[in-house]
């Protein structure tokens, strides 16, 4: 899940023998003993200061000891470390209440995570989490464009954070351009190895960024659907992906995709370190991009150890 390299974000201090004991204090945290787990990271981090990874996981063992000061410093000296946030850091701090949810968007830690995860990642989403968000998309889209009398078909459709393309099989009938985007290589990877019925690429054309990003390199008004399946659990603050889809949107055009959601307000960040959004935040922010919403239904897309998990499904027009 970390990403191998400098030891600025690696899981190594670069001396065998201090990597030895944040095993042992890895393996004492999951056996339910953050003191010893603790009192092990005392002694290494006294001698490799530098070591990220001993630094978030001393955080977590100081949370689980009720002590979310400590917990906290500890994941502000991972970022000290680590700027670009291999380790999620910023997620765990908005978890505790350390910084605010829309702040703590971490790109690295989810383009690393999602590497490790694209293997297995189709399999696993829709066995072991029973995940539903592209055809409960594609219904709801479809239901919205027959209840307006205008044809189930887009021109230009961008599939924002499209993974290994479980959404873009979902509307490939219905897409004339298809593109897609994702922060993993390797999801990319997986997403250009799947084909049409006829074997012709299943996207017609990838890129390995960041959605706000990509969205920025898109021309004005060039497209009818931007979808987004379960992508915005991974930011907080939404308002400049919001900015640009309606940007590149024409008039009359689709934005539809889902989050997370809870029943407070704001933006908040749960303990599965995903971002939940509440209904009035993204209304707010909707409103504020010029995008109206034709539909927010309550939908939850996935499972989470065999409970659902409470979410939205949005579909909003471009005016």
């Amino acid at each position: 899940m970390i990403e191998k390299g400098s030891t600025a974000h690696s899981a190594s201090s670069g001396d065998p023998t201090l990597d030895r004991r944040y095993a042992w204090a890895e393996a004492a945290l999951k056996d339910g003993d953050a003191a010893a787990c603790v009192e092990i990271l005392d002694q290494t981090l006294a001698q490799a200061y530098h070591f990220t990874a001993a630094w978030h996981l001393y955080g977590l063992a100081q949370e689980a000891l009720g002590h979310k000061e400590e917990a906290a410093t500890a994941w502000r000296q991972c970022l000290t470390l680590d700027p670009n946030d291999h380790f999620g850091a910023r997620l765990d701090l908005a978890r505790i209440g350390a910084m605010a949810a829309e702040d703590a968007t971490s790109e690295n830690f989810s383009g690393t995570l999602f590497d490790a995860y694209a293997e297995r990642f189709d399999s696993h989403l829709t066995q072991a989490l029973h995940y539903t968000a592209p055809a409960l998309l594609k219904a709801a889209m479809a239901r919205l464009c027959d209840n307006a009398g205008r044809p189930f078909r887009f021109d230009t459709v961008l599939d924002l954070g499209c993974g290994t393309g479980l959404m873009g099989e979902a509307v490939r009938t219905e897409a004339g351009f298809l593109a897609g985007c994702d922060l993993s290589p390797r999801m990319i990877e997986r997403a250009r190895a799947k084909t049409r019925a006829d074997g012709e690429p299943l996207y017609d054309k990838l890129a390995v960024a960041g959605l706000t990003a990509f969205l920025t390199s898109r021309p004005d008004v060039c497209a009818d659907l931007v979808v987004a399946a379960d992508v915005f659990v991974y930011l907080g603050e939404l308002a400049p992906a919001f900015a640009q889809c309606a940007r590149v949107l024409k008039r009359g055009g689709l934005f539809a995709f889902t989050v997370q959601s809870h029943d407070g307000e704001g933006v908040v960040v749960g303990v599965d370190r995903r971002f939940a959004h509440a209904e009035g935040w993204l209304r707010r922010r909707l409103k504020e991009a010029g995008l109206t919403p034709i539909a927010i239904d309550p939908a939850s897309t996935r499972q989470d150890r065999d409970v659902p998990v409470p979410g939205l499904l949005v579909v909003a027009q471009k005016g």
